[in-house]
């Protein structure tokens, strides 16, 4: 009878347990398998020992389609209790150089600072920092990216803070006259490649709404056409830029400096409320 009743309870037990062992056996294999997949989907970045880049590699690497980019709180050499006295070192610079156009130092105000961390996603030994930010004067504001590595900054525009009648010709010191204009700025873009630690290899001229490509042939066709007519460059580009609705008062200047084997295209640009050191990638 003993042997009966153990009989029975083992039966029981194994009943139950063919109920709910599946169970529990199919939700442990679920969960190991979402976790697989969830492992399986993560994107892991490595960072490495950051290589060192000209700041041509800088520039080109923030614009690339691979990069990944984090705003932080600090930088690597600066933070947000330093960063402050470099901006004004460097805008000093730039003030005194006479990059920056007429420019106030004691009335400027930093009002923006932050660092953002772009790294390559397929190459993470390719990263970089950059500060990004702007000051204020009560004439002028100025918007800047400053790289943490090397504290300098890499670009930048100055905004007039209200209506300026002749802000190319009088802040500059300079006469409408076109070529003179752009011996000004050529001289200017000297400086700012010195600064850079640059040198300036060759410039072009082109004009405010003319995108570069088959759109600039064009139009620069249109002047050769008037040149081969008899008109000088200046007359057939003011024809030209007036024929196409183009303020003949907005050229700009495109210079390629050398970075260490490599170049780097700047676009500056003088117009009644804006001059602008931009890069072209």
């Amino acid at each position: 009878m003993k042997n009966y009743v153990i009989t029975g309870v083992l039966l029981l037990f194994l009943t139950a347990a063919s109920f709910f062992l599946p169970i529990r056996v199919l939700k442990w294999q679920d969960e190991q398998r979402t976790g697989k997949s969830e492992i399986e989907e993560v994107q892991e970045v490595v960072l490495k020992e950051q290589i060192s880049m000209t700041l041509s590699e800088k520039l080109k690497l923030r614009n690339q389609e691979t990069v990944n980019a984090l705003t932080l709180v600090n930088g690597k050499n600066y933070n947000k209790d330093t960063i402050e006295d470099q901006i004004r070192k460097e805008i000093g610079i730039l003030a005194d150089q006479d990059i920056l156009i007429d420019f106030d130092m004691e009335s400027m105000k930093i009002r923006e600072a932050t660092v953002t961390f772009y790294v390559d996603m397929e190459d993470s030994e390719r990263s970089i920092m950059f500060w990004q930010g702007y000051v204020e004067t009560l004439e002028y504001d100025v918007s800047f990216f400053l790289d943490d590595e090397t504290g300098k900054i890499v670009s930048f525009a100055q905004y007039a803070a209200g209506p300026v009648a002749d802000y190319a010709g009088a802040a500059m010191g300079i006469s409408r006259d076109m070529s003179m204009e752009m011996e000004e700025q050529k001289e200017l873009a000297r400086r700012w490649a010195e600064y850079l630690g640059c040198e300036m290899k060759a410039s072009s001229t082109g004009w405010y709404g003319i995108g570069q490509g088959a759109e600039e042939e064009l139009f620069e066709k249109e002047i050769d056409m008037l040149i081969s007519k008899g008109y000088s460059y200046e007359e057939a580009g003011l024809k030209v830029a007036l024929a196409w609705g183009i303020s003949v008062d907005r050229q700009v200047l495109r210079v390629v400096f050398e970075d260490n084997g490599d170049t780097i295209q700047y676009t500056l640009g003088i117009t009644e409320s804006l001059f602008q050191m931009d890069v072209n990638i």
